[in-house]
């Protein structure tokens, strides 16, 4: 595995996402007829943008990689 600075590269998981990507673009492509590059490149970036939503949300207080609640949500609890 190769890191840059928090980032950590793993091949694995990215062939088997850019094997998704290139899927749903060939199927989109075959039946609906839009150009193939263009709906990959369409597809790749919503993959990187739910990425980045994903990410916020889990670093979130009360996230998934943060499941302790802050003071004002611990409040709110019965």
């Amino acid at each position: 595995m190769m890191k840059l600075k928090n980032l950590k590269f793993a091949p694995i998981p990215a062939v088997i996402g850019l094997s998704v990507a290139t899927l749903i673009a060939w199927g989109i492509n075959h039946w609906i007829g839009f150009p193939f590059w263009g709906v990959f490149a369409i597809v790749i970036g919503s993959m990187i943008v739910n990425g980045i939503i994903a990410e916020i949300e889990d670093d979130a207080p009360g996230g998934f990689n943060s499941p302790t609640p802050t003071k004002s949500q611990a409040e709110r609890q019965p």
